[in-house]
């Protein structure tokens, strides 16, 4: 008799053995009451993994034999999932509770029509930090590019934690680290675009969801520590210079597929002239500031 598979789980990982194995532990520790399946997406890790978790009975092991990005391995976890549910999580996380049938129990009792669903992420101290976000819009990056580096390096910033209202709330989009999205909607909407190695690419995806009338979601009730910044390296010298160039070519790839074509010249047009900014920050390397500073006008290519 074929089992039937309430939620797929899927994990990328690249270089991340350190995390990924409490992670797979507190999983099956915590998730009671529904039937689940564990598929780890490895993007050609070197720390060990492949000897370590293709031995692991309890996930089912799919090399890439490459370092794919993040969305590109999640698509890949994708085709073989066989749940009516997938839980998109990350290798850092671990869970403190029931927290996947929580997620699974509100998701098929939704009256609405249900895209994205996450919950209010912990860290290490067990305080909130950043689970959901708006979509990007150009009225917003002046205090993204100006107010807020300005206001960091005075110490004046702190980033809010995030509240819940009432028992859920509609946001833009829930952040990739815990995203639990119905199968069928991802087969109807399509799931992560292959043009993002990595950053925008969740948000970029539940754009789609919103433009289709899906509603995505953040839950109380889940908790979920994300160990921030212990993802996978990958070698690079400079961990600012591999993280800005990711995230401002993402940004660009991201307003490129989601808005008119005007808009996203302008935006082009002036995004340089808010990044300059970064030149003030002591803290960055000539050499680095130049090669986000040239990435500024190397035009945006959408490969599928």
């Amino acid at each position: 008799m074929v089992q039937i598979i309430d939620v797929s789980i899927i994990i990328v990982n690249y270089n991340t053995l350190h995390v990924i194995g409490p992670c797979i532990d507190s999983i099956v520790s915590m998730t009671k009451g529904i039937n689940y399946e564990i598929i780890v997406v490895d993007n050609g890790s070197t720390d060990g993994s492949a000897e370590t978790l293709s031995k692991n009975s309890r996930i089912t092991w799919v090399p890439t034999g490459e370092n794919l990005g993040f969305g590109k391995a999640n698509n890949i976890g994708l085709e073989k999932a066989k749940g009516d549910y997938i839980f998109f999580l990350n290798s850092d996380t671990i869970l403190r509770n029931n927290a996947i049938k929580m997620l699974y129990d509100f998701a098929v009792h939704y009256e609405g029509r249900l895209g994205a669903l996450g919950c209010i992420l912990e860290n290490r101290e067990e305080r909130a930090i950043h689970s959901y976000g708006q979509f990007p819009r150009m009225r917003n990056d002046f205090s993204k590019y100006v107010v807020t580096p300005i206001r960091k390096a005075f110490h004046l910033y702190h980033e809010p934690a995030p509240v819940l209202p009432d028992n859920y709330m509609l946001v833009d989009y829930v952040t990739g680290a815990d995203l639990f999205v119905k199968h069928d909607v991802l087969k109807a909407c399509g799931a992560f675009h292959p043009a993002f190695f990595m950053y925008f690419e969740e948000s970029e995806m539940e754009f789609r969801f919103a433009q289709k009338g899906y509603d995505n979601i953040l839950l109380r009730g889940p908790r979920i520590v994300h160990l921030e910044g212990e993802g996978g390296k990958d070698g690079q010298s400079s961990k600012f210079l591999r993280d800005c160039l990711r995230q401002q070519k993402s940004e660009y790839i991201y307003y490129k597929l989601t808005r008119p074509k005007w808009k996203y010249y302008l935006y082009r047009m002036v995004h340089p002239v808010l990044r300059q900014t970064l030149w003030l920050n002591p803290h960055v390397s000539i050499g680095d500031k130049w090669a986000v500073c040239k990435q500024l006008f190397v035009k945006t290519n959408i490969k599928q």
